[in-house]
Formats: C-alpha cells, sequence, structure tokens
C-alpha cells in the first residue's frame, strides 16, 4: 500500500519535476528582464552597496556548497540513499543551495524587490520538485527513507551536526557536468556586476522601483 501511494504521489507531482529546468529558466529570463529595467530607488547607496556585497557571498556560497553536494551525490542518485555531509543537515541541499545562490544574484543586483519575488516563486514551484523526488524515494528506499525524513529537515537545517565520512566512490563525468552548473553562479557574480554599470551610467533605467 505504501508503494502504490508513493507512486501515486509521484504521479501527481511528476510534471514538476520533468519541467524543472525550462520553468526555471523561463522564470529566471522573466525575472532578470525585470532586473535590466528597474531600478531601486536607493541604487549604489552605503546600504545598497551591503546588500550588493551580501549578494556576492551568497552567490559564492551557493557555488562552493553545490560543489560539496555533488562529491557526495554525482553518481549515487537513486542508487543509494544518501544521508552524509550536506545531506545530513538537509534531505535537498543542492535545491537549498540553488535557493541561496538565486537570491545572492537579485540581492547582488541591488534589487531587493526581485529578490524577494525570486525567493517566492522558487519556493513555490520546488516544493513540487521536492514531493515528486520524495515520492519517488519512498518506493525506492522504504523504511530507511522514512527513518531519514524523521531525522533530517526537509529543506532548512535545523541542527549543524554534520556526519562525515572516510571515502566516496565518485564518477568524474557526472561530477564534471555538474560543475558545468555551478559555474552559473560564478557568471552571476560577474552579471551583477554588468547590470550595476549599466544602470551607474543611465542605461536601461526604464522605472525605479520603490526599494
Amino acid at each position: 500500500m505504501s508503494t502504490l501511494t508513493g507512486l501515486a504521489k509521484s504521479a501527481t507531482f511528476v510534471p514538476f519535476e520533468r519541467l524543472r529546468k525550462p520553468v526555471s529558466l523561463i522564470i529566471a529570463c522573466a525575472l532578470m528582464a525585470g532586473v535590466l529595467v528597474g531600478v531601486p530607488k536607493g541604487f549604489c547607496s552605503m546600504p545598497y552597496e551591503g546588500i550588493e556585497f551580501l549578494g556576492m557571498m551568497m552567490l559564492g556560497c551557493a557555488a562552493m556548497g553545490r560543489i560539496w553536494c555533488l562529491l557526495y551525490i554525482a553518481g549515487r542518485k537513486n542508487e543509494v540513499l544518501c544521508q552524509s555531509g550536506p545531506y545530513s543537515l538537509s534531505r535537498n541541499p543542492l535545491y537549498l543551495f540553488s535557493f541561496i545562490g538565486v537570491v545572492g544574484f537579485f540581492l547582488a543586483a541591488q534589487s531587493v524587490i526581485f529578490a524577494g519575488l525570486a525567493a517566492l516563486l522558487f519556493l513555490a514551484y520546488y516544493r513540487g520538485v521536492i514531493l515528486s523526488e520524495e515520492a519517488r524515494l519512498q518506493t525506492l528506499f522504504g523504511a530507511d527513507f522514512t527513518a531519514y525524513k524523521a531525522e533530517t529537515p526537509r529543506f532548512w537545517p535545523s541542527h549543524l551536526r554534520i556526519q562525515r565520512v572516510d571515502e566516496i566512490m565518485i564518477k568524474p563525468k557526472i561530477i564534471e557536468r555538474g560543475m558545468c552548473e555551478v559555474i552559473w553562479f560564478l557568471m552571476a557574480i560577474v552579471l551583477a556586476d554588468v547590470i550595476e554599470c549599466l544602470h551607474g551610467n543611465e542605461y536601461l533605467r526604464f522605472f525605479t522601483l520603490p526599494f
């Protein structure tokens, strides 16, 4: 019965998982367009320079965090229930670090409004993605996944006790593919600087945001 329930849940949310990348791209492009043409009222003031710095730090954290996750999960997904490293803090650390990076980019571009909007859209859409993946993992790993769920938060870490392992077998090709996605977060740092330069020189300033 539990297997049937898991399959039913997976069927309900599977569109979220299958369309994850194209939907993410569409939303990202729409938000990017808004950031390009909308400038916050306090742009380049001291508080907003602080916001920009925070965003840059978040992008760096996202890049390093995703590399950390890849070392533990690359080549093992759906084969082994990973519960160590970042996966001992959160059941979905890759999405957590992606969330940090997405919000960090818009803060680095000094756009608090779009950072908040990006956060809301990310959490709303990826809830379906996570539920779909959890249904599949429940079917694959059964009682082990049930125990893992009871001990580890779904998204936000509630403790800093990291479970480490001495050795992990990794697959370089999968690590390399994952690193290509990490590069986007590093490129976002450069892109945020380009946007700041454009706005600082009065380019693409179509409207002013309240904050």
